[in-house]
Parts: structure tokens; sequence; C-alpha cells
């Protein structure tokens, strides 16, 4: 496990910044490019699901083995990790009516939910905001927490995560509309919500200063959050596809994210 040195904190802290300025541009550029966005969306999120797979399964994981040890405590973690995952997804479903990891079809249907506000809607904003800060949270622990394992699974993780949030935000925004929010003070928030993720990142360099031990434990929770994020949130959206040609370039794209992982930790001094 790499030592928190100043580089690995500055080096994390960068690459949680990036993956929050590209959550950010997706949201402001959702008007000026919304045919390409829909488009795209289905193979970003294959990619997605092969970065986040590869990157849980064969970096965070055996690393967690390594430093912590083949013990029950560890796949306990994994496990108790998904759970809470899922129960805090129902439990903000039935909250606010809305699923935690908005669908991407929701994401773009923004220019019906501009013109048709639902203002008799049970669910509130505050509520939304309160999961896409969960959300960012967990973003910036697992990327800070990848950086402990080597610099280049923190790259990797962070561009998974990077991924992943451009559908997630993009829904946050359009949902918040939905809500009869203006699009501005929606913009504004759904960006904002991602500031959460410096706590994240800063609980991670507070766990660091108390030693390397602690923040070890750090990484089956990662491991886990990206397994359940890939396999219950996003790879159900990319069934929803019927074309043959578009199945086919989904699965492609999802190997390459797989294979992008893998390869990208295995350059000359990873």
């Amino acid at each position: 496990m790499s030592p928190l040195t100043t580089q690995t904190l500055t080096e994390s802290l960068l690459a949680v910044v990036a993956v929050q300025a590209v959550a950010a541009v997706s949201v402001l550029s959702l008007h000026r490019a919304d045919a390409w966005l829909r488009r795209a969306l289905p193979f970003v999120i294959s990619v997605a699901v092969g970065v986040l797979l590869a990157t849980g399964a064969a970096h965070l994981l055996p690393d967690a083995v390594e430093q912590l040890g083949n013990r029950p405590a560890l796949w306990l973690t994994l496990v108790l990790t998904m759970l809470a995952l899922y129960a805090l997804e129902r439990g903000f479903q039935l909250l606010s009516g809305f699923r935690a990891e908005p669908l991407q079809e929701a994401a773009l249907e923004h220019d019906h939910a501009l013109g048709h506000h639902d203002h008799h809607h049970a669910s509130k904003p505050a509520t939304l905001l309160l999961g896409c800060l969960m959300h960012s949270l967990v973003d910036g622990t697992s990327v800070a927490a990848a950086f402990t394992v080597d610099p280049r699974v923190g790259w990797v993780t962070a561009l998974a995560v990077g991924l992943h949030e451009i559908p997630h935000r993009l829904g946050d925004f359009a949902l918040l509309v939905h809500m009869g929010l203006k699009p501005v003070r929606a913009a504004v928030l759904a960006i904002a919500a991602g500031l959460s993720s410096l706590l994240g990142w800063a609980l991670v360099a507070a766990l660091g200063a108390q030693g390397s031990g602690r923040v070890a434990w750090l990484l089956p929770v990662s491991a886990g959050s990206f397994l359940y994020i890939s396999l219950v949130d996003l790879l159900p959206e990319l069934q929803q596809e019927k074309r043959p040609v578009r199945v086919i370039w989904q699965v492609v794209c999802l190997a390459f994210g797989v294979a992008l992982a893998i390869g990208l930790t295995q350059l000359k001094g990873a």
C-alpha cells in the first residue's frame, strides 16, 4: 500500500476535483448536446461498468486481501457494504419516489420536465439532494482510498467514477427541474451536491494520518460499492436496449472498460 505522502494526497485531491468537474460540465452541456448525449450515454455507461468491475475485483479487492489478510471480517465488510447501499437506495426511493440512480432516460427527458412541472409531487428536492450528497461522499472516499493502493489505480478509479457520474448527475438535474426548480438553480444544486466528495477525501486523509491500517479497511468498502453500482445500478439499464447492433457495441464497450482498467495499471512503473 502506498503511504499517504503529500504527493499522494495532492494527486488524490486533484482526481476527486476532476471527477466533479466532469460531472459539472455534463450538466452545463445538457442543453447544447442533448442529441449527442442521448446516443453516447449507453456506451459511456458500458465503459463505466467495465472499469468499475475490473477496478473493484482486480485491484481494490486483491489489495484488501493482501493488506488485511483473507479473513471473514474482510468479506463481511464487503457484503455489508453492498447491503447498506441497497438499504440506503431503497430507503431513498421510498421517501422520494425516485431511484437513487436516476435512469439515463430520465436524464435526457429534460425538455418534457422544463415544460411540465409536477408541483403536486410528494417528493422534495431536499430528499434528492441528501441522496446526492451521500453518493458523492462515497465517490470521494473510493477515489482517495484507491490512491493508497497505487496512484495508477487511483486514476483508473477516478476515470470509472467520472464516467458513472455523467448519467447520474444528469439524472439529478432533470429530477430537480421536474420537482419545480428553475433550470439554473437545479444546475447549481446538482453541481454543488458533488462537493461532499471532498469530505470523503478528507476522511481518507484523516484516517491515513492515524496509520495505513485504518485506510486499508476502506478498500473492501470501495470494492463493494464498485461491484454494487456496476452490477445492480448500471448493468440493468444496459439490458433495456433491444437493438442487436447497439447491444453488440455495448458489450464491446464493456470489454473495453475492463481492458482499460487492467491495461492502465500494467504499464511500466505501475
